[in-house]
This record gives structure tokens, C-alpha cells and sequence, in this order.
């Protein structure tokens, strides 16, 4: 069991680890550095030599080789597959210990897609809505890894000379203490948890759509912005070009689509920022207070670095570090809404694990 534990809390470092590189990848123009997939230029490693990049350019003769953006994009693709194998071994072993199966399952499932929305975004020529899509599934796969080892933590097995029969066996575990006023939070929790998904959705569109440096007033944007303000132009799909490197949408949709970002980041301060609040005065649990209050810091540390970005024009480390402090936000507060839940039932959770272990034995 301590193995499987150390294998998830792998895991979740080289996920943040490849979502930091596909920021740093997107954010340096480096998603179209290998123009194929899953090599580069027909290769296994970037050409950085110039008999390599002579011999690329010969074969791909109308693409533009650059080696840094080519080595930024492969040694995402790596780490990415390193994550992957490790999302396998995790499916694998949760089986075997009859843990977990079903998350892990899902997180099989989602690694696969993962690797599918990374192929499209490359051969789709960065589609914004790809992009976005492959985003937010870098997103739920740390939240899915931070919820699985939560629930390691909170479900013990059997380890040392036990056989393979008591291995295999469920083991009483101690269910969380019942807070009704915490699990009255319950319906508020789904309620942040969509705000946050929501902006961070809306963080993707603009920059999937490089729309970061329209505006470089506060709080919304220059004056007159509001005469040119379309909520529709925000959302059209730009469909039928043959790249989206740089964007392909007109000065009016990307304003637009900044000012809802920024607008979004204001909800999304006060209804998480609140949530967090309630959540520590309410919750008697020490971990629940520790949850409430990490999500408060990270929503503040958030806003600040999203100010950051604005002030200062969007600098490369202040904005990969914006990508990776709201992967970390979306999964503890998705831990927060599931310690809510557990504790919302726990009475009747309590009255039927007894039977319901009878049953499995």
C-alpha cells in the first residue's frame, strides 16, 4: 500500500509538472514546434543540430524549423507519456487490491483522452476549442489524483505478512464525524466548484485565442470598451482556417473575451472567496479548516498573479505559475466539496457499513 501511495503522489508531481510544460509550450509559441505526432519532424528527438534541422528542412520544406519551440514541444510530449505509464500502473494496481477501481478507471480513461486532445491540437493547427479541452483535462486529472489520495489516506489496507486473501479483504475504516451545518454547504460547494470551472474555461479561451494583451487597463479594459463589448463575438467558433497560431478572431471578440475573464475572476473571488470563509467557521474538523484555509490562499495568490499578468503585460513565469496555482485551486477545492459530502452523509454511511461489510465478507 505504501508503494501504491508513493505511485499517486508520483503521479500528481509529474502532472503538475506537465501542466506547468504545457503552459510554458503554449505561452512560447511552441505548440506547432513539431508540426507531426507523436515525433517531430519524422524524428524521435527535436533536430537541434544543424545536419539535423538541414535534413528536416528538406523533408518538410515549407515549415519554418525552429529548435527551441521543437525541444519545448518533445519534452512536453515525454513527460506527458511518463504520466501516462504511471496513470496505467496506477489502474493496474487498484485492481489488484480491489481499491479504488472505479476512479481509477476513470483515470485511465481520461489519460487516453488526454493523449487524443494533445494529437488533435497539434494536427488541428492549435483549435481553440481543443486547446481549451485539453486544458481542463490536465485540470480534472489532478483533481481526479488529489481526490485518489485523499481516499488512500482515508482507506487503509492491509500490508506486512498479511496473505493475499486479507490483502484483498476491505478494512473497517473511520468514517468522518457528521457536521450537519457543514453539509448544509453541500449545494454552495457545487455552486464554487462550477464558478471556478468556469474560469478557468474562460482563462483557456483567452489564451487560446491570444487574447491576453488586449486590454492593459484596470479594472476592465481601455475607455470605450463597452461600445465594442459582444458577447457573441466572445464565443463564435472560429472554424475552416488552416492554423489558429496567434488567433484568427477580430480585435472586438478578443476584448470581449478578456473583459469576461476578468469579470469571471470577480465572481469567481467573491463566491469562492465566501465559500472558503463559511467553510472555515463552520467546519469542526481540523482538515477542513486546513483545506478552507489553503483555498483561500490560492484564490488570493491567483488573483494576484492574474493582476500581475495584466500590470506587467503577461511575463512567461508569472503566467505559467497562473496556470498551475489554478490547477492546484480546482483540485483542493474539489477536495473541500468532497470532504463537505462525506460528512453530509456520514450518519447514514456509518449505519450501513457494518451490513455492507458483512455482505463483502
Amino acid at each position: 500500500m505504501r508503494r501504491f501511495t508513493w505511485l499517486v503522489n508520483l503521479t500528481l508531481v509529474l502532472t503538475l509538472m506537465v501542466i506547468a510544460l504545457g503552459a510554458y509550450t503554449r505561452l512560447t509559441d511552441a505548440g506547432l514546434g513539431c508540426p507531426d505526432w507523436p515525433g517531430c519532424y519524422g524524428r524521435l528527438t527535436p533536430p537541434m543540430k544543424d545536419v539535423h534541422i538541414e535534413a528536416v528542412q528538406a523533408r518538410f520544406p515549407d515549415a519554418q524549423v525552429d529548435p527551441f519551440k521543437a525541444r519545448n514541444e518533445m519534452v512536453h510530449r515525454y513527460i506527458a507519456g511518463l504520466l501516462g505509464l504511471c496513470v496505467l500502473a496506477i489502474f493496474v494496481v487498484a485492481q489488484r487490491l480491489r481499491r479504488a477501481r472505479g476512479l481509477s478507471s476513470v483515470l485511465l480513461a481520461l489519460v487516453l483522452f488526454q493523449a487524443a486532445l494533445g494529437m488533435w491540437t497539434v494536427t488541428m493547427n492549435l483549435m481553440p476549442v481543443v486547446v481549451v479541452a485539453h486544458l481542463l483535462g490536465g485540470f480534472a486529472l489532478l483533481s481526479l489524483l488529489a481526490l485518489l489520495r485523499v481516499e488512500l489516506g482515508r482507506a487503509p489496507v492491509a500490508e506486512g505478512g498479511a496473505s493475499a486473501r486479507a490483502v484483498a479483504e476491505p478494512v473497517p475504516v473511520a468514517l468522518p464525524t457528521a457536521e450537519p451545518r457543514l453539509g448544509a454547504l453541500f449545494p454552495f460547494a457545487c455552486v464554487a466548484f462550477g464558478v471556478a470551472l468556469a474560469q478557468i474555461a474562460l482563462g483557456g479561451w483567452t489564451s487560446a485565442n491570444y487574447a491576453a494583451l488586449v486590454c492593459h487597463q484596470l479594472p476592465l479594459c481601455e475607455s470605450g470598451w463597452t461600445s465594442h463589448f459582444s458577447l457573441r463575438a466572445a464565443f463564435s467558433l472560429p472554424l475552416g482556417h488552416e492554423t489558429y497560431e496567434f488567433g484568427v478572431l477580430e480585435y472586438e471578440a478578443r476584448m470581449s473575451i478578456h473583459v469576461l475573464h476578468r469579470l469571471g475572476a470577480l465572481l469567481a473571488l467573491l463566491v469562492i472567496g465566501s465559500f472558503a470563509l463559511l467553510c472555515w467557521r463552520w467546519a469542526r474538523a481540523r482538515a477542513v479548516r486546513g483545506l478552507a484555509l489553503a483555498l483561500a490562499g490560492l484564490l488570493a495568490l491567483q488573483v494576484t498573479l492574474g493582476l500581475v499578468n495584466v500590470i506587467a503585460q503577461v511575463p512567461l513565469a508569472n503566467a505559467v505559475a497562473h496556470n498551475v496555482v489554478g490547477a492546484c485551486l480546482l483540485a483542493v477545492l474539489g477536495v473541500l466539496v468532497r470532504q463537505i459530502q462525506l460528512r453530509r452523509v456520514a450518519p447514514r454511511a456509518a449505519a450501513s457499513a457494518p451490513a455492507r461489510l458483512a455482505a463483502q465478507r
